[in-house]
């Protein structure tokens, strides 16, 4: 009989279930936003959380894995879709206090340089999911960042 689940894995089981997604897209700073619509469906596979996600306006799909490393006692997640050409394994932690899931990400450029950055996932209600995908500012800000997408799922209720 397999052990009962572990808190940090408990806290990933939340997100089970059908969400509706809108999702806003800012392509670079001062852009006009580009909205969507979509839906995401998450499942547990043992104690990994499997999403898959379609954009019901535009087609576009992705797929994420995310879970709790006992050993490096951390989050991990990955995502893919056909605009990324490698896998990326982010590292992240979860805040209780203000129920938010935040990841690092970490990748190389066809130019040898390094793209460094940031999605947050906040849980401002039970059926609530707000995410958010950061990236360094193309202005040069002292490490400012730029909010490039943001999706808010609501859980689609039977």
């Amino acid at each position: 009989m397999p052990s009962p689940p572990s808190p940090e894995v408990e806290i990933l089981e939340e997100d089970v279930g059908t969400w509706r997604a809108v999702v806003e897209v800012r392509p670079a700073p001062g852009a006009a936003v580009q909205t969507s619509e979509g839906l995401m469906s998450c499942r547990m596979c043992g104690p990994w959380l499997v999403s898959d996600f379609k954009n019901e306006t535009s087609g576009f799909e992705g797929h994420g894995i995310s879970g709790w490393d006992s050993v490096e006692r951390r989050y991990v997640a990955t995502w893919v879709d056909p605009m990324r050409r490698g896998l990326v394994v982010m590292k992240g932690e979860w805040d209780g206090d203000a129920r938010t899931l935040t990841f690092v990400g970490e990748v190389s450029r066809p130019d040898g340089s390094r793209l460094r950055w940031r999605e947050v996932s906040e849980r401002p209600e039970d059926d609530v999911r707000v995410f958010r995908s950061f990236v360094p500012s193309s202005e040069g800000n002292g490490g400012a960042e730029f909010e490039v997408m943001t999706v808010r799922y609501e859980r689609v209720r039977s």
